[in-house]
């Protein structure tokens, strides 16, 4: 290699080293702008397409009164009401104490049924709660937001 070209190759590998530290400064925020199927897709990326609708059966669960320690678990149900293949990107929650536990991984058709399921530890936890759980997907609209409510009391 020639020092020209080696001269050009060290701001290149340099940008693309650093890259990832700058980018840790960003909100890393979920999206769906990369999800294509195409029975929901448009030709060209510039017309206007109707997505899929995930309809859910209850969109928060108000689990009462518990103690610090217990874990609460709850299935939301849903529903593809189309048109169009529906697909969940991720489902994400507020906190550490609250964790999805399955959903579909696999393009849902119009009229299929999902669930997805989520678990919340109130160790450490005291007083109301709301915890939020996030399903991103190909739909509209691209996020839905769950809700887990109550209240936890400590055993002090």
């Amino acid at each position: 290699m020639t020092m020209l070209s080696m001269r050009n190759l060290l701001p290149a590998l340099t940008a693309v080293l650093l890259a990832p530290w700058v980018a840790c400064d960003q909100p890393q925020v979920p999206g769906t702008q990369a999800i294509v199927i195409p029975a929901t897709a448009a030709e060209g990326g510039a017309q206007t397409v109707a997505r899929p609708t995930l309809v859910f059966q209850d969109t928060l669960h108000a689990f009462g009164i518990i103690s610090e320690g217990h874990v609460v678990t709850h299935r939301f149900s849903f529903r593809n009401e189309g048109p169009g293949q529906a697909l969940i990107a991720d489902v994400s929650t507020t906190c550490g104490c609250t964790v999805p536990k399955t959903w579909p991984r696999h393009a849902l058709a119009p009229g299929e049924e999902g669930v997805v399921e989520v678990a919340f530890d109130s160790q450490d936890k005291s007083g109301p709660q709301d915890k939020v759980i996030s399903v991103v997907a190909n739909t509209d609209p691209s996020i839905v937001r769950l809700h887990l409510v109550g209240e936890v009391l400590t055993s002090h």
